[in-house]
């Protein structure tokens, strides 16, 4: 069964190695050639602001557990997050931060909340943009309004099963295990009263909620001003809005496991969003995968700070390396 799954990811390749065959890459070299720089370098300060507040919100949902870090040591280690996950696979990366303080919290289990509910900001805030952005250019696309129709059915669904549900904490008792990687659910599984308890905590307080959502908000405008500086830096005429339901749905599609960081699932949708409002599938692929360029430039980011730390405190890192590689796979 796992080897099947693993065989998924080749699907995406695979579609993007038709889309590359398809595409005319004299159009592409004109594009490059024709790239405005300014808007190209106005992108990156915008990109570091928003993983800036995204180690703010990481350091302030931590605080309301009770732990006071730094928010620099908070910001090298969100970087130093992406370097270990870009090095090493699956979604380690995001473990490995927790990992990093969990001498700070009574149990591995309190210390992964903060991390799996930074996580969900994120992917909360793409639905709920999703939901407002779609109905204005639904008239784009061939189902129109059938598809805003099947997202109010499904949140309704979601909506009923929530309410069924016994209590809060079965509800993040089952969020967790569908959102916490399964081969390191077992260790948190341990933990789960300690992570069980805070997470309730966490996403029942106004003022937790309330501040962490206007950081995420606030991240997400400077993200969204990055996508469009790259747009512009590539020439390519379209509305912001438009562009932020772009950015929203390949970002939500790239999460379908069939595919390697996205590749190839991201391209395919950007081409239909792009084929929308009369836009070559070459500009498409092109603003595509230059986010998926911005991974290994933060992985840069993050190697460069790893190194630091390994310099300046080397036991850490060796420390964090050796607990990372004992986690137990789930057993079958």
């Amino acid at each position: 069964m796992k080897k099947k799954i693993k065989y998924l990811n080749f699907i995406g390749l695979l579609l993007l190695a038709v889309i590359l065959w398809k595409i005319d890459f004299n159009e592409v070299i004109q594009h490059l050639k024709n790239v405005n720089y300014w808007y190209l370098l106005l992108a990156y300060p915008f990109l570091m602001l928003n993983i800036s507040l995204k180690s703010i919100r990481w350091n302030f949902l931590m605080r309301s557990q009770g732990v006071h870090l730094p928010i620099p040591k908070t910001f090298y280690v969100y970087l130093w997050g992406y370097y270990f996950g870009t090095v090493t696979p699956g979604r380690v990366g995001e473990i490995s931060k927790a990992i990093y303080f969990q001498d700070k919290f009574e149990n591995l289990g309190r210390g992964f909340v903060s991390v799996v509910v930074d996580r969900l900001y994120d992917i909360g805030i793409r639905v709920a943009l999703l939901f407002i952005l779609y109905p204005l250019y639904s008239n784009l696309f061939e189902f129109r309004f059938i598809g805003f129709m099947i997202m109010l059915v499904m949140a309704g669904a979601g909506g009923i099963i929530l309410i069924r549900m016994k209590s809060i904490r079965n509800i993040v008792s089952r969020l967790s295990e569908f959102v916490i990687p399964k081969k390191f659910y077992p260790v948190i599984k341990s933990n789960i009263s300690g992570f069980i308890n805070d997470m309730v905590t966490m996403i029942t307080s106004i003022k937790v909620v309330s501040v962490s959502a206007m950081i995420t908000f606030v991240s997400y405008l400077f993200y969204f001003i990055m996508a469009y500086s790259i747009q512009k830096s590539f020439n390519i005429e379209m509305n912001f809005t438009y562009n932020i339901l772009c950015v929203v749905l390949t970002s939500l599609a790239a999460v379908v496991p069939i595919s390697i960081s996205g590749l190839g699932v991201r391209e395919a949708v950007m081409i239909y969003l792009f084929s929308n409002i009369g836009l070559g599938k070459e500009a498409a692929v092109l603003f595509s995968l230059s986010f998926f360029a911005l991974n290994p430039i933060l992985a840069i980011h993050g190697w460069v700070v790893n190194t630091f730390m390994m310099f300046t405190k080397p036991g850490n890192r060796e420390d964090i390396s050796e607990e990372i590689s004992d986690i137990p796979e789930k057993q079958e």
